[in-house]
């Protein structure tokens, strides 16, 4: 399967040193500068001096020999340093991804505009209760759940009515997607005036051969992906389109392409008072998942519609791969450079001393 994603967070870095017991040679340095600065013991023979001459003569300790007597000291530290390998440790985790790449096909056919779709929630007093909503936002709810649960997958959007309309080409830029799914809408009539205002799909109907066959294009756009799969969510049957559901689920078959199927809603046309609304057709539903190796859901509820997604969500599984990485950036360079400069400059020093007057 191909690495959909490979994610590499920020490096945990550590500065440390790989052999910090050198440092311990940095104490000696303390020593060796204090009897530097002792005075010798006094001589044996007592020789006349001349110290009316005194503020006749320099001292021969000028600043240029005790600053190059500094610089050799502070050489030496930096060169204790480079001995204790300075270095930056990089600790992260890779996560190596193989994603799936999905299609997302909803029904925008003026059907789904039914409330008949019933969600458990709580409100803001803590209580438990039924809310209704219509078809549409029930799928729009569940679709983008599904969605913010698998960051790792390409997932791209078709919308359907009468005809098929790709919202947006396979993506793992899921916010996109989420925000597409947010502008879907129903056709609606004013009630004053009586004109309809056409919805997202301004074609009323349901083609649902032709949805299929748009995803599937765009699927098998991606050769190098080996799981793909398209996720089809109607409340009704086909009757637009001059590709049949059948015909559209063989040709995503031949390309090894799953479809999963979801007839959302209830199917109220046993009743005589809704006898005039789209019915499921289950045969074709159930075929299409069938042939194509998926599986066909009955969602008459917002419980059972969110079921069927957490159970393609279990079934349709990404493959990642973890594994620390370790990586040392040596810092030896930079003391033992310092060092060599310090050493060159206070040797210079050392040497341009004047020496002593007689």
């Amino acid at each position: 399967m191909l690495a959909a994603a490979t994610q590499e967070p920020a490096a945990a870095r550590e500065f440390l040193f790989a052999q910090p017991w050198v440092l311990w040679l940095l104490l000696l340095l303390i020593p060796l500068a204090l009897l530097r600065r002792r005075r010798g013991t006094s001589s044996a023979v007592v020789y006349p001096g001349v110290p009316f001459m005194r503020h006749l003569l320099r001292k021969p300790s000028t600043l240029a020999g005790r600053v190059g007597a500094v610089l050799l000291w502070l050489a030496a530290a930096a060169l204790i340093i480079a001995l204790a390998r300075p270095q930056w440790k990089n600790e992260y985790q890779e996560q190596k991804v193989s994603g799936i790449d999905i299609m997302m096909v909803c029904d925008l056919s003026g059907s789904m505009g039914s409330q008949d779709m019933v969600f458990r929630i709580t409100d803001k007093n803590g209580r438990e209760r039924n809310q209704q909503v219509d078809r549409l936002t029930a799928a729009k709810y569940v679709m983008k759940e599904f969605i913010d649960a698998r960051p790792n997958d390409r997932i791209g959007l078709v919308a359907f009515a009468g005809k098929a309309k790709l919202c947006s080409p396979l993506t793992l830029d899921h916010g996109i997607v989420n925000y597409i799914i947010d502008q879907f809408y129903l056709a609606t009539q004013d009630l004053f005036s009586g004109d309809v205002r056409p919805g997202y799909i301004a074609e009323d109907g349901t083609a649902i051969g032709t949805a299929i066959a748009t995803a599937a294009t765009r699927l098998d756009e991606r050769k190098e992906t080996k799981s793909k799969v398209i996720i089809l969510v109607t409340d009704g049957a086909s009757n637009r389109g001059s590709i049949t559901p059948l015909e559209a689920a063989k040709a995503a078959a031949d390309l090894d392409i799953k479809i999963f199927t979801i007839a959302i809603g209830r199917d109220d046309r046993v009743s005589r008072y809704t006898s005039n609304i789209d019915t499921f057709d289950e045969k074709t539903l159930q075929e299409i998942a069938r042939s194509t190796g998926g599986r066909y859901y009955r969602a008459s509820s917002g419980a059972k519609l969110l079921k069927a997604f957490d159970t393609i969500n279990k079934l349709e599984k990404t493959d990642a791969k973890r594994r620390t990485v370790v990586s040392y950036e040596e810092l030896f360079p930079y003391p033992l450079g310092v060092a060599a400069l310090l050493l060159l400059l206070g040797t210079a020093l050392q040497f341009a001393r004047p020496h002593p007057a007689p």
